[in-house]
């Protein structure tokens, strides 16, 4: 035998017995990498996927959607607050926005059944995970999404739910 083929095979076992990771075990990782620059002496103890959903534009565009209203709705109660004080300048304003975004909202709504549904953007996952700290444990769960690169993307919201349940242990 070569010394090429001596090589390869001392290195094959090393190569060979590794199996990809799982998703709750690859987010299991991210998870308490950003547990430990939150909180240190916070330890991560499990992670459960609960749910993942396929990211296509038209969920993009129902969550589009979702937000239109959402912010319409919150005008809409500012509108009747300037009503009632009789802010003039405010109500202008506000109404409009809501005639601005009532076209919105309908040219976005129609959007919805004519939106892709077979390109992916990637995947949108809920998880349930528990931490611990000093003998006391806490439960909470977060939403991520994955791009098609399998990227965490937007960490955000990881960070803001994991301070929430950090602030829980005190």
């Amino acid at each position: 035998m070569n010394r090429f083929g001596i090589i390869v095979f001392a290195l094959l076992p090393f190569c060979a017995c590794q199996r990809p990771r799982t998703l709750p075990e690859s987010l299991g990782a991210i998870f308490a990498d950003h547990l430990q620059r939150i909180d240190s002496a916070t330890i991560l103890d499990s992670l459960h996927v609960q749910w993942t959903v396929p990211v296509t534009a038209r969920m993009a565009t129902v969550f589009n959607d979702s937000i239109y209203v959402r912010e319409y709705t919150r005008i809409k109660g500012q509108l009747a607050g300037a009503l009632v004080m009789g802010n003039k300048d405010s109500i202008d304003f506000y109404e409009y926005e809501i005639h601005y975004m009532e076209k919105e909202i309908d040219s976005i709504s129609h959007g919805i059944g004519e939106s892709d549904t077979i390109h992916r953007y990637g995947t949108l996952v809920g998880c349930a995970y528990y931490v611990s700290k000093y003998k006391k444990s806490a439960m909470d769960s977060t939403v991520l999404f994955i791009d098609t690169t399998s990227t965490v993307r937007f960490t955000d919201f990881m960070d803001s739910s994991l301070r929430r349940t950090v602030k829980l242990l005190r």
